[in-house]
């Protein structure tokens, strides 16, 4: 017997168990494995409730008592479930098992064997002890079991892919949304208000059971007579936690996970969240709080939705003939959502800064709702369910924006508890120390309206409407260390330089530019041939013939790549050039609009002032595919010289660094030639 389960060991023993099927071999099926897994978790669970320790000696004693003999293990186990599975806690509303028809386990009555290596697992879970704390884990338990044993199978079909969300994010999400209600007076203790806490896409019902265990914590603690306690939390674990998903197995998993917190089974079913004729739709306009994690990716054909059902959609223009399933899924939350109640979404990043519907959609928040926070999370986030996509949450109240006070919580986890390395070809959650979530919801708990930076690491800021670039709602936009840099550089009282944007030095020529294929006279400049000294890499680009076409460019222009700034790779194009020169679509080509130099510029947007804000102004799916773009690019402060004296010296480095330059080129060149004289003597 154990003090219950952790982390560490329970990790364990789902190695072994995975280890114990793979070497019997029967069951192929990583889903039949965890369906198998969680059956006997809830045989474990079931005894423990009637007080009964789950054990390889307990299944013996039942085979002795029913077949006289201690040896019939598989089948005395198989008949254990079937009782347990048909029992009263284990049935829906409509009298049927939450395991099925028929509830059995796969295992035939010959594989005694396989059945004493698993039950000698399982039977490590204490349940009597979790019971006795009344506190079912230190994490989520069917989470981990998904996990760990069904990666893949969910993955490739975007519209049912399930990404469960950790609880490193679910518990300081709860801490600020729960401490709003608080202080707004939210009618949580309203006996009339029947608070209601849906996830439309619940998958193993983490969220959903987490934020009912935080509502009904609350009701335990709050001083009011116990009359009034029991009606609450009677009528919430009857009619408040509402939750549905596409996938039957995950709906079993969900009315599991809330048999484990002692909540209701009966308002979690299966089905389409997003259809017109879904189960969640009567609860439109009747929802305190939503939580959710929705699949993204998966598009739904315009002509096939009904647009009453989602939230403002009938108010926005949509060119393609598709919408994205995280957008109809957000409108769908508010839609669903009571006047002041409040979400909690996690959407993927193109939601905060790309253009097309998504800046339709911040549009119509930010002029419509009141948007509490924005966190962006670091793409390790969701590894261990076999993905990076950059993310971030939402965290918003259905209730009219005053735009004049509200002000934006803005901030950028990097750091989140774990990493994600893989052990035996699973993807495995490894501990660290430093969790930077808890961090973020105090400084949000704490957060001092007359303070834009509220902490520089992690960056939390304040941001209002008005400071807003272009609506983009990226907290990376609005970094702490970007803010700072700004700041200091606004405020600098160096004697003839004053900061400038960008555009007011250079222009922009990219979209000007013709396109033309390599030839022989013709060259093509990747951002892969720009060397960390801001050279080229003549070689490697005379070698190169991409089938694409490159953007034309000439000797002086300034290329910029705006693919993962945060690898400066800026250079200027030098004279004297052999070949015609094109380059990627990935480069910003700009010309110097002022005297100061095309060298200088562009080693003025290496440094680390003008880098500081470069990194924080991208955006894209994924920490290795971020991009800048040129809206964002215009708006970087350059120091530009306004007195004679410093217009002199600049001028001077833009010469020196042009000749140095030239001279490498030069050198290298040299070398070059040496080199193939040597391979041209006959030996």
């Amino acid at each position: 017997m154990n003090n219950g389960i952790k982390y560490d060991l329970f990790y364990e023993i789902l190695l072994r168990l995975r280890e114990i099927f793979h070497s019997y071999g029967r069951f192929d099926d990583s889903n039949e494995k965890l369906d198998e897994i969680t059956k006997l978790l809830m045989l474990s669970y079931y005894y423990a409730k009637k007080g009964e320790y789950f054990s390889l000696q307990l299944v013996r004693n039942y085979s002795l008592r029913n077949f006289s003999t201690e040896d019939k293990t598989a089948e005395s186990l198989r008949l254990m479930f079937k009782d347990a599975a048909l029992s009263e806690m284990y049935k829906n509303l409509d009298g049927t098992s939450i395991f099925g028809a028929n509830p059995n386990l796969s295992i035939q009555a010959s594989e005694n064997n396989f059945c004493e290596q698993v039950i000698c697992e399982i039977e490590k879970i204490d349940f009597i002890n979790l019971l006795e704390k009344n506190n079912i884990s230190d994490f989520d338990i069917i989470n981990e079991c998904f996990g760990h044993f069904v990666r893949d199978n969910f993955r490739n079909n975007k519209e049912d892919a399930q990404y469960m969300t950790p609880a490193e994010i679910v518990n300081p999400i709860l801490d600020m949304v729960f401490s709003d209600f608080n202080k707004e007076n939210y009618n949580l203790l309203d006996d009339s208000n029947n608070f209601t806490i849906m996830d439309p896409t619940c998958g193993v019902g983490t969220l959903l059971i987490e934020s009912s265990k935080r509502y009904l914590n609350i009701i335990d603690k709050a001083k009011i007579d116990e009359q009034l306690k029991n009606k609450l939390r009677d009528n919430f674990l009857k009619n408040g936690i509402v939750g549905q998903d596409k996938v039957d197995r995950m709906v079993r998993l969900s009315k599991i996970n809330a048999l484990l917190a002692n909540g209701n089974i009966h308002n979690i079913v299966c089905g389409n969240s997003i259809s017109d004729d879904s189960y969640i739709n009567r609860y439109f306009g009747k929802v305190d709080f939503i939580f959710t994690n929705p699949p993204f990716g998966a598009e739904y054909n315009i002509a096939d939705l009904s647009k009453t059902d989602f939230e403002f959609l009938d108010r926005i223009t949509i060119s393609s003939k598709t919408i994205s399933s995280e957008i109809l899924m957000l409108l769908k939350c508010i839609k669903l959502l009571k006047n002041k109640g409040k979400l909690a979404i996690v959407l993927p990043d193109s939601v905060f800064s790309a253009k097309g519907i998504n800046e339709q959609i911040r549009k119509v928040l930010l002029d419509n709702f009141i948007i509490n926070a924005i966190i962006d999370m670091p793409a390790v986030t969701f590894a261990q369910a076999g993905t990076r996509t950059k993310t971030s949450i939402l965290y918003m109240t259905k209730e009219q924006s005053d735009t004049r006070k509200n002000k934006i919580f803005m901030s950028s986890c990097k750091d989140i508890g774990y990493s994600v390395k893989e052990r035996m070809g699973v993807p495995v959650k490894i501990q660290t120390e430093k969790n930077e979530m808890p961090v973020i919801a105090e400084c949000y708990l704490s957060k001092n309206n007359n303070c834009m930076i509220l902490s520089s690491s992690p960056s939390a800021t304040l941001i209002n409407r008005s400071d807003l670039i272009n609506n983009i709602l990226n907290p990376n936009f609005y970094d702490a260390e970007r803010l700072n840099t700004i700041k200091k550089l606004t405020s600098s009282t160096i004697e003839g330089i004053e900061f400038k944007p960008l555009s007011d030095i250079v222009s922009f020529e990219t979209v000007s530019r013709n396109y033309e294929h390599v030839t022989e006279e013709t060259k093509h400049i990747s951002v892969l041939h720009i060397n960390s000294d801001s050279t080229i890499d003549f070689k490697q680009v005379y070698d190169y013939a991409p089938i694409c076409k490159g953007r034309k460019c000439y000797s002086g222009d300034i290329l910029f790549s705006k693919i993962n700034p945060r690898i400066p790779r800026m250079t200027v194009i030098p004279k004297d050039i052999e070949k015609k020169l094109v380059c990627s679509n990935e480069f910003e080509i700009m010309k110097p609009k002022t005297d100061i130099g095309a060298y200088t510029i562009c080693f003025l947007l290496k440094t680390s002032y003008v880098m500081n804000q470069i990194e924080n102004l991208t955006s894209g799916t994924s920490s290795s595919h971020n991009r800048i773009k040129r809206e964002q690019l215009e708006k970087i402060l350059i120091p530009y010289p306004v007195s004679v004296e410093l217009k002199n010296e600049f001028a001077k480095i833009n010469t020196k660094l042009s000749k140095s330059l030239s001279q490498k080129y030069a050198a290298e060149n040299s070398i070059e030639s040496q080199i193939n004289i040597l391979e041209n003597f006959k030996i």
